[in-house]
């Protein structure tokens, strides 16, 4: 069985365990780690948090699952006093004067963070080649991308030196990775939980999304960050998810009669490896009980387009604040103020940010926003339509997370529109607002993970994850009380 935070809280109420000794354990590999993970490894603040959370556990009990558990943020997450870098040199030395919401919410719980890990410059890359600290390899394979742009926190978790991540997900940034690492990634429902002191890329895309080794995992980080949050109008009043004592009753009998809906134009577009991999997913589900429904999603091939239009767009706008003036790095000049700017945020950007702050000036300006823009918006709404009308007819959908496993590094498509393409599977979740899970599942013809996601009904998180538990539980990787 997958090592899970539910065993390590079990352990560590039991008293098998401490909190410092897990927490030595990460830092240890963290610290010794070739796959250039993190950015910043908060050792001193981790020792000081996890002899708190064994006094603590020793006087009054475990105030949550992940009281005493080790953890690692995305360089996208506001942390008090700890420096946060969105993997660029324009915050290269950015030390918030506050705490976000997801960081708030785990030092509540009890969580030991370990430190802040990498990722594609501001959250814009599939690979993690973007950043200007470096490439995160592939704990899995170094010559492999960890995918993006929560490359660091898939990294972190694949190499053991944390239990569990906060990645984001703009467009496939948390399930991609976790798909490339042989892990669980959940992209909760859009407004399910608070992007307050979230790094903007694209505001009404981007998510907060858990990366760990099981759905069990995951349950355990979602009940600790889903209660509304008034610093974020978009963040939904739903109450926090109250799961974990109710999937660990779960059985994979939770599987039998769910209807999957299953688009075969999806499958028949990945590589022959990924294939394989994903029809005996399909028999692995069907054996199980689950019944599959076949769907017709026909404004998916317009995605790609949408996504990159919208993206672009909103981060042209969210990243105009950073012009060396009112935020982010001072590039020094002696000329006027737009020499200012220039000089700040031509050194300050990496190359994929630059273009696609050029892409999104573009299609915002004069003459072109409803040619381009408003158009992208009616299409998310039709992929959105397509989806509603799907869950007429299905419990939850069926599709790959990637075309293909893990690449090489350095040599993704040469095309950049090639490698925006790779977004494909994950990009319509976003789009739509709607819940998805990755789940590891096979190995390509490379020996690296393959797997597949299940996307939900909107707010429908809870649902998505009581079912990713059951197949867990099916697949081996979770047993039934999950210890």
């Amino acid at each position: 069985m997958t090592k899970n935070i539910y065993k390590l809280h079990s352990d560590l109420k039991g008293k098998k365990i401490s909190s410092l000794e897990l927490t030595k354990e990460c830092l240890k590999k963290a610290l010794a780690s070739k796959n250039n993970s993190f950015i910043s490894v908060t050792e001193e603040v981790a020792l000081i948090e996890a002899k708190l959370a064994d006094e603590e556990i020793a006087k009054g009990g475990l105030k949550s699952t992940l009281h005493g558990i080790p953890y690692s943020l995305k360089d996208l997450f506001i942390t008090k006093g700890i420096r946060t870098t969105a993997g660029s040199k324009i915050l290269f030395n950015y030390v918030p004067p506050y705490d976000g919401y997801v960081s708030s919410a785990f030092k509540k719980a009890g969580g030991v963070l370990i430190g802040k890990v990498g990722l594609d410059e501001f959250g814009m890359g599939s690979t993690n080649e973007n950043s200007a600290f470096g490439i995160v390899k592939n704990p899995l394979n170094n010559n492999k991308v960890p995918g993006g742009s929560s490359g660091g926190s898939a990294a972190s978790v694949a190499e053991g030196s944390s239990y569990f991540s906060m990645g984001t997900d703009t467009g496939g940034s948390s399930r991609l990775p976790a798909n490339f690492c042989g892990l669980v990634g959940f992209k909760p429902s859009y407004g399910r939980v608070s992007r307050y002191g979230q790094i903007a890329y694209a505001s009404s895309l981007d998510q907060a999304a858990p990366m760990a080794n099981t759905t069990l995992d995951i349950a355990c980080v979602m009940e600790q960050i889903t209660a509304k949050d008034y610093h974020d109008g978009t963040n939904v009043n739903l109450g926090a998810m109250n799961l974990v004592t109710e999937l660990l009753s779960l059985t994979e009998a939770h599987i039998k009669g769910k209807k999957i809906g299953v688009s075969k134009d999806l499958i028949d577009g990945c590589a022959a490896d990924i294939k394989a991999e994903l029809n005996k997913a399909l028999d692995h589900l069907k054996k199980a009980g689950a019944e599959l429904v076949d769907v017709s999603l026909p404004n998916l091939k317009h995605c790609v387009p949408a996504y990159y239009i919208i993206a672009t767009c909103e981060a042209s706008s969210n990243l105009s604040r950073y012009d060396g003036i009112h935020y982010g790095l001072r590039k020094a000049h002696k000329g006027n103020l737009e020499d200012t700017y220039i000089e700040s945020r031509s050194y300050g950007f990496g190359d994929e940010v630059k273009k696609r702050i050029i892409l999104g000036t573009f299609s915002l300006s004069s003459g072109y926003y409803d040619a381009y823009y408003t158009k992208a918006c009616k299409v998310r709404r039709l992929i959105y339509n397509d989806f509603i009308e799907s869950f007429k007819k299905c419990d939850m959908v069926f599709s790959p997370v990637c075309a293909s496993t893990a690449f090489d590094i350095g040599v993704g498509p040469s095309d950049p529109v090639q490698m925006y393409m790779n977004d494909l599977y994950t990009i319509p979740a976003n789009l739509a607002g709607l819940p998805a899970i990755a789940l590891p599942y096979g190995k390509g013809a490379d020996g690296m993970p393959t797997g597949f996601q299940l996307i939900g009904k909107q707010f429908g998180d809870a649902e998505l994850l009581k079912f990713g538990h059951a197949f867990d539980i099916s697949n081996g990787r979770m047993t039934v009380g999950g210890v």
